[in-house]
Parts: C-alpha cells; structure tokens; sequence
C-alpha cells in the first residue's frame, strides 16, 4: 500500500515544492509504521519468553521481575499549599519473584528495597540483586537457577550490569539462566500491579493520621497494619 502511494505521488500533477512536502510525510509515515511493528514483534517475542519461563519454573528456580517505582511524592495527613510544592520524590525499587511448587501451583513474593536518595543506576541495581538474590536463597534452600525480566532503562541494560550480574549470582550459589527486557508498554505488569497494592495501603495509613515523608516512614507505612500480604520492605543506604 505504502509503495502504491509512493509511486503515485512521482505521477501526480502537482509542484516540485508540494511533491517533495507529500514524499517527506510519506517517508516518515512509513518509517514510523515500520517503527510500530516492530515494537508488537519484540513486545510479542518477549512475551513469548516469558511465557516459557513460568512453564519451565519449579521449585528449584525463580523468575525475578524487575522495575524502578515512580518516586513516591512525600505526604502528610495535613499539609498546607506551600507544603506541596518543591518535593523531592522517594526512590523506591520492586522486585517480584514467581516460582512454582511441587504442587505445581505459583508462589509469589515481593521484595520493595527504599532509599532516602539514590542514583538509579547500575552500581544501585548490583547491590539490589545481591540482596534480592540471599533473600529466596534463605527462604529456599533447594534454589539454584534464577531468571530475570526488566524493561530497557539504562542501570539494567548496561554493560556493567550484565557483565556483572552473573558473578553477583554465583556470590549467592545461584546460576543466573537468562535476562530478558520487556519492551516499552510491553507487559511487565507484575511489578505496577504490586506498587499500586502498595500505594493503596499506604493510602489507608496516611488517612489514619499518620504522615510519609521520608523513606523511614514509607517503610512504616508499608508494614502498618500487619503488611501486605508477600512483600518484604528493607530500608536501605545509597550504595557507596
């Protein structure tokens, strides 16, 4: 369709000036069509991946979701208009981790590391996953294969990260068995659908009284009222 347009523009009977006009929107309709399907073929090829990883789980290997929150904007239960403006967000990182039992049904945890300040970058991520990676390890010792799965931000597909992240792994007796990275709105649900189950509880605690804001008190907030059911909240420095 795209090359039937092209080859009626070079017969229409129109100036050089709007010729060129109709061959530049033309040339950039298709670039960006090609653009968008590419970008079903990876979110469709990726979601394939991971599909075949929860096929092949058991209860010796672990699928590990990755992803930075959107900064938590510090609240108070009564705040003044001047308050609201000129907030510093609290950076926040989750990590949803999905295995299957012997039973054959799925087990899900959740892992919400908070920091006061930090740079999302790859020296952050690295000391994330060594943590993320002892913590299953404690709670399943029979664990020996971990997979991974984030979106394409920089601090995940560095080269420091994924040179890196295998000898991370095998500090913690883990084989690291694949990375894969999500494309852009491309279905790495499991960690938005956790920080939004994450927020709303927070809201509870914030409407109880109570205010947020600092990374102590979202911890505070996170384990109020008994938790959320399957996530573990650390309160952490920045990474020297």
């Amino acid at each position: 369709m795209v090359n039937e347009i092209e080859d009626a523009l070079k017969e229409a009977e129109c100036t050089n000036d709007t010729r060129e006009e109709l061959v530049f929107v033309t040339s950039q309709a298709k670039q960006h069509i090609h653009s968008w399907k590419s970008h079903l073929l990876r979110s469709t090829h990726q979601d394939d991946c991971r599909l075949d990883v929860i096929k092949d789980l058991d209860e010796t290997s672990v699928l590990l979701v990755l992803d930075w929150a959107m900064k938590y904007l510090p609240r108070k239960f009564r705040e003044s208009q001047t308050d609201w403006y000129g907030k510093r967000g609290i950076p926040w990182h989750i990590a949803v981790a999905m295995r299957r039992e012997t039973g054959g049904e799925m087990e899900m945890m959740s892992f919400v590391y908070l920091f006061e300040s930090c740079n999302q970058d790859s020296c952050a991520v690295l000391v994330i996953l060594n943590g993320i990676f002892g913590q299953p390890k404690g709670i399943m010792p029979q664990l020996k294969s971990v997979y991974l799965r984030q979106d394409n931000a920089g601090c995940y597909h560095c080269a420091l990260t994924l040179i890196t992240v295998r000898q991370v792994a095998e500090l913690n007796d883990l084989c690291l068995s694949r990375m894969d990275f999500s494309d852009p709105q491309g279905e790495k649900g499991s960690c938005d659908r956790k920080a939004a189950t994450i927020k709303s509880h927070m809201a509870v605690y914030l409407n109880s009284g109570h205010d947020i804001d600092t990374a102590c008190q979202m911890q505070e907030a996170i384990e109020s009222f008994g938790g959320v059911s399957g996530v573990k909240v650390k309160l952490c420095s920045p990474p020297s």
